[in-house]
């Protein structure tokens, strides 16, 4: 009997299920965590700034576009920048203070964005298949519109809220 997806988009599809299940659970400790707090960030912690990471924030919309559009070398290149922006992020950051022993503000942080940007990673390796073997590329399609959706959520509760 065929259900009219292939075990290949299935498995995506589950894959990503999964892994909306661990954001959604880290997200939500934040927000509990962060309404807790007298103050977010806590006094003497450095605020994050939106510069580069609204850059990031383009890059990985402009990504989504062309993996759409099916040019795995781009988004593979935009994805390679971006995780390559992020460590320049994390880099300015820890100059300015920030860092895992900061508290749970630091700690937060820097496991959401780390968490994601190892799954940006991931994507990585999907698009690298999928640039020698086409019929990835819908799978790779998927998980890249995850990985930016997972980032736009961050982008907006950790800089702009």
């Amino acid at each position: 009997m065929t259900t009219g997806i292939s075990n290949g988009r299935l498995g995506m599809m589950l894959l990503v299920g999964t892994e909306t299940i661990l954001f959604s659970s880290f997200i939500g400790a934040y927000l509990v965590l962060r309404m807790a707090a007298a103050a977010w960030p806590p006094l003497g912690v450095p605020h994050l700034n939106l510069n580069l990471s609204v850059v990031n924030t383009a890059l990985l919309v402009f990504s989504t576009v062309q993996v759409y559009r099916r040019k795995i070398g781009t988004t593979f290149i935009l994805g390679v920048i971006f995780l390559l922006l992020q460590a320049l992020e994390f880099h300015r950051l820890y100059a300015r203070g920030l860092t895992l022993q900061t508290g749970t503000y630091g700690a937060l942080f820097y496991t959401l964005v780390t968490c994601h940007g190892l799954h940006v990673l991931g994507g990585l390796g999907i698009l690298a298949v999928a640039f020698r073997k086409a019929d990835w590329a819908e799978y790779a399609e998927i998980y890249w519109h995850f990985v930016t959706g997972v980032w736009l959520v961050l982008f907006g509760v950790l800089y702009l809220v």
